[in-house]
């Protein structure tokens, strides 16, 4: 599926709000480009890349099974599949839908498909997964302080990509809206299968 099937699918008339809405976006978020605040988007880039998530995805649940908290064993499982499977489904989604990358300038070089944003998804599937676990299980009120910083730092990761030259908009929020399905989907399945530390002794 290229741009001109999407164009099909979705009419021109949609196709052109979608392309209005990109460069609006890329206009005002451009507006703010220096050496430091590069050097800040690239920073949160760096939290949502591929790289940083595969390392934690494995760090985690390594401590965990190392500690031996066992009551942890199958939400360790958990983190894995779901960031395993999600990022999955955004490379299946990117080789779909074929969108490139913008043709705008470029503060970092990267490859492969735009659309949808692989940082934006993945980043909200990973760690918003990580939050609902500490809301669900945790005690102390922090837990909510945490959930905020964390959708922050979030949304800046998606912010980073647009600032930097390698989404549109529209892959972004494209992107937080397939991830956050996703993690909703995650979530029911989760608790479905009981994943609940409070049944379990350490």
């Amino acid at each position: 599926m290229n741009a001109c099937v999407i164009q099909a699918v979705l009419g021109a008339d949609m196709w052109e709000w979608i392309y209005f809405f990109d460069d609006a976006v890329y206009k005002f978020v451009s507006g703010f480009i220096s050496d430091d605040m590069t050097r800040i988007m690239k920073f949160f880039t760096f939290l949502g890349s591929g790289w940083t998530i595969a390392f934690l995805t494995v760090l985690l649940p390594f401590f965990i099974f190392v500690l031996r908290k066992k009551k942890y064993y199958r939400m360790a499982l958990a983190l894995t599949a779901n960031i395993a499977l999600g990022a999955l489904f955004n490379q299946l989604l990117k080789h779909l839908f074929l969108r490139p990358r913008p043709d705008i300038l470029r503060l970092i070089e990267i490859s492969g498909y735009s659309f949808p944003s692989g940082h934006s998804m993945n980043s909200l599937i990973f760690y918003g997964f990580i939050v609902y676990l500490l809301v669900k299980n945790g005690r102390h009120w922090s837990r909510y302080m945490l959930a905020g910083a964390v959708g922050l730092i979030v949304l800046l990761i998606g912010i980073s990509r647009i600032y930097l030259g390698v989404h549109y908009a529209s892959d972004v929020l494209a992107g937080f809206m397939i991830g956050f399905g996703w993690l909703v989907l995650a979530a029911r399945i989760t608790k479905k299968l009981h994943f609940d530390t409070s049944r379990h002794t350490a």
